[in-house]
């Protein structure tokens, strides 16, 4: 039987190691710059996640999975936008693979939503719920 302070300090470092899927990816070239705030649950973690805000510039010409926040590893796809509403979803690979589904309302200058994920971390099943929060702060430049 495991003790309740190894599976704490487990999963306290598997929310560490899903923190890094709120990492932004910068789109190279002029586009729009936004602030985009993560605020991450997991079923079962013993303390909450901090919010973590960024900073992402979508490429003019750039499309809406461009706007969700993802590692490298993890791909955007099915990708619908309908009005003010777009629908994904999100796989991601390697160690610790997760998949999920995302949905996203916009409005003004930014967008409001979320991601839910699943998948196996050190072997134990996971659920993370991220809240994402993005607005429209100025226009990037070439980087």
């Amino acid at each position: 039987m495991r003790s309740v302070g190894n599976r704490c300090g487990k999963r306290t470092l598997v929310a560490s190691a899903l923190v890094s899927l709120a990492q932004i990816v910068h789109a190279q070239g002029a586009g729009d710059l936004y602030e985009v705030t993560v605020k991450m649950e997991m079923a079962g973690m013993p303390m909450q996640m901090p919010a973590m805000t960024q900073r992402n510039c979508v490429k003019k010409g750039g499309n809406d999975a461009d706007l969700v926040p993802h590692q490298e590893n993890c791909k955007v796809t099915d990708v619908k936008r309908t009005g003010n509403r777009m629908t994904f979803a999100l796989a991601c690979t390697g160690r610790d693979a997760m998949k999920g589904t995302g949905d996203f309302t916009f409005a003004g200058d930014g967008y409001t939503g979320q991601i839910r994920l699943a998948g196996k971390m050190e072997n134990e099943d996971v659920q993370v719920t991220q809240a994402i929060a993005g607005r429209r702060v100025g226009a990037c430049t070439p980087g």
